[in-house]
């Protein structure tokens, strides 16, 4: 007699469970394994997932899921275009990383991209832009102008119903489906409010938790597929003209299903490195995201390799080279300096004065 793992004992095929006494366990599954407990621990499915499709990979045999088919490994394309949108201000580019945001789109979404930019009108672009500046100073205006946009893609008529959500420096190094797009991929939360950005979405998730929500941590900067019907749905829900909160953590946990894991289907660099450096740690992403702060020649130069044809719309540039800012991570310090009168120097230039003048 042995055992059972939920403190019953197990006698043949019988699982004497505390809370079930009369359970048999199928024939397939270990004696050991109670799958019908209530008291089964929940498996750690981001940890899993992870596991799962890195090893797969590694060795060799990692297939995206799920398959556009359900699973027969041929490619089956959407029905008419898939409309790409970037919410774009110009102030905040780094450079021209929108440029090869939207050639990584049209070299590697498998289907036809349809490209639309919301905002400002980049000026070696010609493709389909819907104008909209940039909102006027107010509390919170980089929050409040990302849901101005998002709710311009909401409810403007030259928006389709169903449309992917990018930004400026989310770039798709491998051909992927709607489906891989499609596919709910979170983080885990961790609760934080070390700055602006953490406190937001302490108050998203609070907010989600007030409707019995999941706090799955969306905020990922992979691109959202997104309904505009349950998008506009928000503002109701949430009452976002008068709350300022996170519209991507919002939309996943109110509409998307247990999501997955973002690795390896995603990558994301932090810091400034060299192409050989970039090239190997995104090998066998589909996606890659960049901080501000990795946004250096060499990143531009391996994007400009990657993806070296022009996009429809884009203005031919000869010898133009996009200026790359440097983000510094922290503001300077302000340095209090002393009135110049109190200076020695200037005290003992006035003390000479006073002295010739009475000799």
């Amino acid at each position: 007699m042995r055992a059972c793992i939920y403190r019953g004992k197990i006698e043949g095929n019988s699982c004497n469970c505390t809370n079930y006494r009369d359970m048999i366990h199928p024939p397939m599954l270990p004696l050991a394994f109670c799958e019908q407990c209530p008291f089964r621990r929940e498996p750690d499915f981001f940890a899993q997932t992870e596991r799962l499709q890195l090893q797969l990979q590694h060795s060799g045999k990692y297939t995206p899921q799920p398959r556009a088919c359900g699973g027969c490994g041929a490619f089956k394309a959407r029905d008419g275009a898939t409309q790409f949108v970037w919410p774009y201000w110009a102030g905040g580019a780094n450079g021209d990383e929108l440029r090869f945001s939207i050639r990584s789109v049209e070299a590697n979404y498998r289907g036809t991209a349809k490209i639309t930019i919301v905002g400002d009108r980049p000026a070696w672009y010609r493709g389909h832009v819907i104008d909209q500046p940039r909102i006027a100073q107010c509390a919170n205006r980089p929050y409040r102008d990302m849901l101005a946009k998002m709710r311009t893609i909401a409810t403007h008529p030259e928006i389709d119903a169903e449309c992917v959500w990018m930004m400026d420096d989310v770039y798709l190094l491998q051909p992927v489906t709607w489906d891989d797009l499609d596919t709910p991929r979170a983080w885990r939360y961790v609760d934080s409010g070390r700055n602006q950005w953490q406190r937001r979405k302490q108050k998203t998730m609070a907010a989600l938790r007030m409707r019995s929500k999941p706090n799955y941590d969306y905020a990922t900067h992979l691109p959202h597929t997104l309904e505009k019907s349950k998008l506009a749905n928000l503002w109701r829900i949430h009452d976002l003209d008068n709350n300022t909160f996170l519209w991507e953590v919002l939309y996943g946990n109110e509409y998307r299903g247990k999501p997955w894991g973002t690795r390896p289907f995603f990558a994301r660099l932090d810091s400034g490195r060299t192409v050989a450096e970039i090239q190997k740690k995104t090998a066998g992403a589909s996606v890659l995201n960049h901080y501000a702060t990795a946004w250096t020649p060499a990143m531009r130069q391996f994007l400009e390799r990657r993806f070296p044809r022009p996009a429809v719309g884009e203005l031919a540039t000869v010898g133009y080279r996009a200026p790359v800012r440097q983000v510094q991570r922290q503001t300077q310090r302000r340095v209090k300096r002393r009135p110049r009168h109190t200076h020695r120097a200037v005290i003992e230039a006035k003390q000479r004065q006073a002295e010739c003048g009475t000799s």
